[in-house]
């Protein structure tokens, strides 16, 4: 009990949020490309092993991918390099060792040469005190940063929504998605709906939302990977006769219990195939329950990118599936 007491207290002090005057209006916007981050660090504790330790968390394999990448492409610049080129980058960590300090902390700011952007302080008084703030927080960092790529398409989507699509969906599953421009809705019936996007060459992103009863079991993962490949089975028939999307069982599953948009959602990480076939990919699901109509309601993004990397693809759905909103009760005070 005492280490998550401390967890949460580590949790809310590490990143407080530097506020700056609403002037966003009159900055650029980012630069760079989806999941690069800039860390400005000087060359002596780049090689030590503070270095080690940021390249471990900022550069460690991004789960449930077919073949290895890393969260995030590194790339590490010494402060006699930091210029306005790399200032106005989407994602900078800057760290430094100030004497001063009483304590190790990480400040975000966010929107300070560029928008929408995000600069991470990582400061300490001394080398010994740094290496253990990365190393004991690293993964927020991580996490905070990732928080950040996902706003930014889910902001770009609202932007460009597919007109009809939230509503469509509310009136089906009775929770709301958006779904940008580009998508378009393969197939809907009773109780399933694909929407699906396709890019250059193969690439396709996909939409799966599905619902059943609330069973008398607990939601595990071979419970909700059953029922998945269930309704995957009955839907997304591969290309020749026979096959059909399944969970790739061979693979190391990635689960949490997370909250979205103050809704308790399982997500689950995992590989997809196509039975009697050679297809496949990475994908990623929430799971919840509606108490008030008793249905578990699961929404899946997967991406099938032969031949391409396929994180920033499977970031892409995933900001969509972060987007699920319990629609507002109009009727309540």
């Amino acid at each position: 009990m005492k280490k998550i007491i401390l967890s949460i207290i580590i949790t809310t002090l590490l990143f407080s949020s530097c506020k700056e005057k609403d002037s966003s209006a009159l900055l650029p916007n980012v630069t760079g490309k989806s999941g690069e981050v800039v860390l400005v660090i000087e060359p002596k504790l780049w090689s030590s092993d503070i270095g080690k330790e940021f390249k471990m968390k900022l550069s460690q394999a991004h789960p449930a991918l077919p073949q290895p990448e890393p969260v995030f492409d590194l790339i590490h610049i010494p402060f006699t390099a930091f210029s306005n080129i790399f200032k106005t980058h989407r994602n900078v960590i800057i760290v430094k060792i100030d004497k001063d300090l009483h304590e190790p902390k990480m400040v975000v700011q966010e929107n300070l040469w560029a928008k929408p952007q995000i600069i991470v302080n990582v400061l300490a008084p001394d080398k010994n005190s740094l290496e253990d703030l990365v190393r004991e927080n690293g993964d927020l960092l991580v996490e905070r940063i990732i928080k950040m790529e996902l706003k930014r398409h889910a902001d770009n989507y609202k932007k460009y929504e597919q007109i009809g699509f939230a509503d469509q969906i509310e009136r089906k599953f009775g929770v709301r998605l958006t779904i940008p421009k580009g998508y378009s809705l393969d197939l809907d019936t009773t109780d399933f709906s694909w929407y699906e996007s396709k890019g250059r060459g193969d690439i396709v992103q996909g939409i799966l939302i599905y619902s059943y009863d609330k069973p008398d079991v607990e939601l595990t993962t071979d419970y909700l990977f059953a029922k998945r490949t269930q309704f995957t089975k009955r839907f997304v028939p591969g290309p020749t006769i026979g096959s059909f999307m399944a969970v790739e069982r061979d693979a190391l599953t990635y689960r949490r219990e997370i909250k979205v948009n103050d809704i308790d959602v399982i997500e689950l990480r995992n590989l997809w195939k196509v039975e009697n076939d050679f297809m496949g990919g990475p994908f990623v699901s929430f799971s919840f329950i509606d108490e008030e109509k008793n249905k578990v309601i699961n929404i899946d993004g997967f991406v099938f990118a032969p031949q391409f990397d396929k994180r920033d693809y499977l970031r892409q759905v995933e900001a969509i599936l972060n987007s699920v909103q319990m629609p507002l009760n109009e009727s309540a005070n």
